[in-house]
């Protein structure tokens, strides 16, 4: 695919936000992969990260990451095709600000 994904399509990639929203939970298990979604500190388990994306295609997950995370506005991530936002996220100058991967402590604290 190498038109741009368009906003409609990215509009349906944010809206998997809200699925993502109701995984979120402050109880974790001792060194639990978990991801935080928000700026406002919203973490779900790894787990419950790969469950809601198994059912989008795969680089939708991606394009959420891209979006609106630090580097790259919603708008700039509608004007990209799929390959762009694949090797974007691949790349070692993307660095998201809001939403990424991390792990628990020993304590499943955060």
């Amino acid at each position: 695919m190498s038109e741009p994904i368009g906003r409609d399509l990215m509009d349906a990639v944010l809206a998997v936000t809200d699925e993502l929203m109701s995984c979120v939970r402050e109880d974790f298990e001792p060194n639990e992969g978990v991801y935080r979604i928000n700026d406002c500190g919203g973490y779900v388990s790894e787990e419950d990260w790969e469950t809601v994306w198994a059912n989008h295609p795969d680089w939708w997950q991606d394009a959420w990451l891209l979006a609106d995370n630090g580097q790259f506005t919603s708008e700039d991530v509608s004007r990209m095709s799929v390959h762009e936002i694949e090797r974007a996220v691949a790349s070692p100058d993307f660095y998201p600000e809001y939403a990424f991967y991390t792990e628990t402590d020993e304590a499943g604290e955060l």
